[in-house]
Parts: C-alpha cells; structure tokens; sequence
C-alpha cells in the first residue's frame, strides 16, 4: 500500500523461455517411463535440414513453459541453441503431467510472427469470449435465463406475463385426464 491506495501492477507474460535439454539415446515406452520416473519429459526437436533430435526437458520447468499460449523456447542442447515452439503436446488425462513433447525449430520470420501472436493473446481472448457471449445470449442460453417472463395465478397455474410486466389472468389449466383424450383425437 502506498498512500492508502492499491496499486496494481500488471506484469507481462513472459512469453519466451529458456530450457536445457538433454539427448536421450534410448527409444521406445521402457525409456519414456524412465524418463518421467525421473520428472523429465520425452521430447522430439524437428528441424528443417536437421534429423530429429530426441531430448529429454525437465519437467517442472518445460511444464511452466507449456502452459503459456504461443511460447517460444530457447532450447540449449550440448552448446548448440534452437529457438523452438511445441508442435503437438500430449498430456496424461488424469494426472497433472505432460507425456510427450514435440517441438519444431522456428525461422526468424516464424519468430517474429510467434512474438507478435503472443503480444495479442491477450486481446484474441477476450475478443472470442465477447463472441460466445453474444452468441449465447442471441440463443436465450445464457445461464439458465427464462426466454419469457411468467406469471404464477392464485390457483397456482403458470401463464405467460402480459405485456408491460404486468401479469395476465390466468385461466386455469383443464384436468389431465381431461386434455389427454382430446390429444389422441389429433393424431
């Protein structure tokens, strides 16, 4: 508190991050599940003139990385350095960790265009939220809103309101019994 007044601070995501990796020589589920035994997660770099790479991140810190939308990571591998994004990220349906990662080498203009994607996060989202918003409220579906006022008669039977929010006389409703012959005699 300064002054008696809060102040807010709104700290940017961070958008980039910087991993180290490790090369894994050992393919296949045995050595997968050893890797997350041991809080890393399985990896494939994909590059364009380069033959994939298997690497293994570590989990906490890839995790962290994961969860921000349009992510760039600076991946140290053995001194060499790829700027990547994740390409496909599978996640186990239960349990809150990541399985596999698959991570593509980004040109500088694919870089450029990620940069600004994720400087526009923030806007996109609240632009699509506004959209199903609208779109639900064109719907009448929006939390359970009744589509037209009703009005609740003495005898306890429900008519539609009139108009002006004032209620209207309810004619009571015929007997069950009554109305249900009346509805086979239509077909």
């Amino acid at each position: 508190m300064i002054d008696g007044k809060v102040r807010l601070i709104m700290a940017k995501k961070e958008t980039v991050f910087s991993l180290s990796a490790q090369i894994r020589d050992n393919f296949g589920k045995g050595a997968s599940r050893r890797d997350r035994q041991n809080d890393r997660i399985p990896a494939v770099v994909y590059g364009k003139d380069q033959a994939p790479l298997h690497v293994s991140l570590d989990h906490h810190t890839a995790s962290l990385a994961l969860r921000v939308p349009y992510v760039t990571i600076n991946l140290e591998l053995d001194g060499k350095k790829f700027v990547v994004a994740p390409r496909e990220i599978q996640k186990d349906p239960i349990k809150p960790i990541y399985k596999h990662v698959d991570l593509v080498v980004l040109n500088d203009k694919e870089q450029k265009e990620r940069l600004e994607l994720a400087d526009r996060a923030d806007e996109m989202a609240a632009a699509a939220l506004k959209v199903r918003l609208e779109i639900a409220a064109k719907s009448k579906m929006d939390l359970g809103e009744v589509a037209a006022p009703v009005a609740v008669a003495a005898d306890g039977t429900a008519a539609p309101a009139a108009e002006g929010g004032e209620a209207a006389a309810a004619a009571p409703a015929a007997d069950a019994k009554e109305a249900a012959p009346a509805a086979k005699d239509k077909k």
